[in-house]
């Protein structure tokens, strides 16, 4: 989940972060130039799967019935509020309870999406967006509550643009076609998602603001724990998991004492990384102090032209939205992340590990062959990638270039991808001997490292690169929820293969914490074997091209040398 810095393309000048075209993490940056225009439960008792689409279902809000989903047996229940609008004075405070309804509520039309830009994707594609966006979907193929089926809760990514849970690359009927019942949710996002400033700091009750995306989170959390088993699941085998900026919600929830007792285990998608690997302060996994993240939001309030919180609450979210992704928005005032604001994110990453707060939960994590810097069409010269190694390494880079050896530009680009993608994993590892030595935590973790190219390019999904972009930020998607019938990227049967074997993985670790262990998988195959991370073996498992442990990195003194690298960083997140 790192970016690492990458040397500029004028020799000898070595900038503190990489040119954009190299970034793993560019999207989840300001876009620019965008406008936007404990509950009763009903049993479904013997109701075949088939026909529970019209059999309705009791919430603490009301009956709720669901339709057919892509997978025969599968019903989805679409946009069921878990919370309050968040419009008015809602806005920049933590959810309020969603409101109660009479009679049966058919939820059959997908939820609004927060306010947001969004671009490149056609507007039939695109959902109503407004503040009143606190929804959530549901997927399941149980005949009756009391199946108690294992839950997947998933948080898409990115933190700013074309973002929501009704997109066909988190349909979950193919995992709930496996036995888990799925849960995807619209959460708040940018500067409506992120906001602090003083204003609101005093008025939170705990002296802090900004993570209102993470307490949305929450109360998707809370409203599955109340709720879940009218739909046949089990609220006590609960997984929380995320993809890049949702990545980063599912560790400060691992941190976070509101969400205790919510969850079971964590699946991690780009993912997680060593605490000290200087990447975290730039990536969606970082974080900023509560002190930086007000000084944003009072230069956000400058030039959104309010003089306090009822001003701020007064403007129209589209005028956020112009305004704060507009060509010429200042960079002061309009960048937004997660928050060190001691309630939400209550203590460091590392302090959380050396503390033992780190929940002692299954961990199922992992990052991409082609992200972190890395790319199939890196452009490097030679004395690029030597002046970064002297910028990097100081007097480590003779040590490094030996590793790492390069005497023609084509060299330079291949060395430069083997380094990041070595280190990526590396980082990810020394994640995992955190977990285990420093948290002292027992449960078991499990790492990944994605290699398989998704052919072609999706048209339902901005964010996604074009082709040719490798193994990208976020290739694994399509797989870990096998549900590669709902885009229209020209699939071979190698991806269905693929995504039975990986979505079977979820899948058992959804019902066991275990991804070995489960009755997921529907290939004539037993899965692969995916070991446990031991800290004394430093290997990742391959998921996509192969399916079998890898090194941490291509040779032990490569190890050594990027893990005494890592280790020797004096800043800590």
């Amino acid at each position: 989940m790192t970016s690492r810095d990458v040397p500029s393309a004028c020799p000898g000048n070595v900038p503190s972060a990489r040119p954009e075209a190299l970034g793993r993490r560019g999207f989840l940056g300001r876009t620019a130039g965008a406008a936007v225009g404990t509950a009763l439960f009903a049993s479904l008792e013997t109701v075949p799967a088939s026909a529970a689409s019209r059999a309705p279902v009791r919430t603490e809000s009301g009956l709720v019935t669901g339709v057919p989903a892509a997978l025969d047996g599968i019903t989805v229940y679409k946009g069921i509020p878990y919370a309050a609008s968040t419009a008015g004075r809602n806005r920049w405070r933590a959810p309020r309870p969603a409101p109660s309804w009479k009679g049966v509520r058919r939820a059959d039309t997908w939820g609004a999406a927060c306010p947001q830009p969004v671009t490149g994707i056609a507007a039939d594609k695109v959902p109503p967006l407004s503040e009143d966006c606190l929804n959530l979907n549901i997927w399941t193929g149980a005949a009756r509550s009391r199946e108690r089926r294992p839950v997947l809760v998933w948080i898409y990514g990115g933190r700013n643009s074309a973002m929501w849970a009704s997109q066909p690359v988190y349909d979950g009927a193919n995992l709930a076609d496996k036995g888990v019942v799925v849960v995807t949710f619209n959460h708040r996002v940018g500067a409506f998602g992120n906001l602090a400033h003083p204003g609101l700091s005093a008025e939170s009750g705990h002296g802090g603001s900004g993570n209102w995306g993470v307490l949305d989170t929450v109360a998707a959390l809370k409203w599955v724990r109340r709720n879940i088993a009218a739909f046949g699941g089990d609220p006590d085998r609960v997984t929380i998991a995320g993809w890049s900026h949702g990545s980063s919600f599912v560790n400060i929830s691992m941190i976070s004492r509101l969400a205790r007792g919510l969850y079971h285990r964590a699946l991690l998608a780009a993912g997680v990384q060593y605490t000290k690997d200087p990447a975290l302060g730039h990536v969606a996994g970082g974080y900023r102090t509560l002190a930086a993240a007000e000084a944003n939001g009072t230069a956000f309030a400058a030039y959104m032209g309010a003089s306090s919180t009822a001003g701020l609450r007064a403007l129209s979210a589209a005028e956020i939205v112009s305004k704060v992704y507009a060509d010429d928005a200042p960079a002061a005032g309009t960048d937004f992340g997660n928050v060190l604001d001691g309630y939400v994110l209550p203590t460091s990453y590392t302090e959380a590990m050396e503390s033992g707060a780190e929940a002692d939960v299954p961990v199922l994590t992992g990052n991409n062959k082609d992200e972190n810097g890395a790319s199939p069409d890196l452009e490097m010269t030679v004395d690029r990638f030597r002046a970064y190694a002297a910028s990097e390494f100081a007097d480590r880079a003779p040590e490094f270039l030996a590793l790492y050896p390069a005497v023609t530009d084509q060299e330079a680009a291949r060395q430069y991808n083997n380094y990041a993608r070595d280190e990526e994993r590396v980082s990810t590892f020394l994640w995992g001997t955190q977990f285990k030595e420093t948290a002292g935590n027992r449960s078991p973790v499990y790492n990944y490292w994605w290699t398989h190219v998704p052919p072609g390019s999706d048209t339902t999904n901005p964010v996604e690169p074009a082709d040719g972009a490798g193994a990208y930020h976020g290739a694994e998607k399509y797989y870990l929820f096998g549900n590669l019938y709902g885009t229209d990227r020209p699939w071979t049967a190698a991806d269905h293969a693929i995504a039975d074997t990986t979505s079977s993985y979820v899948a058992n670790f959804a019902a066991t914490g275990n991804p070995n262990a489960g009755s997921g998988h529907s290939g004539r195959h037993p899965l692969p074997t995916w070991p446990a991370l031991r800290t004394s073996k430093p290997l990742s498992m391959e998921l996509g091209d192969g399916f079998a442990p890898l090194p941490a990195a291509d040779s032990d003194a490569k190890y050594a040398f990027l893990k005494a690298y890592l280790e020797s960083r004096t800043t800590a997140y």
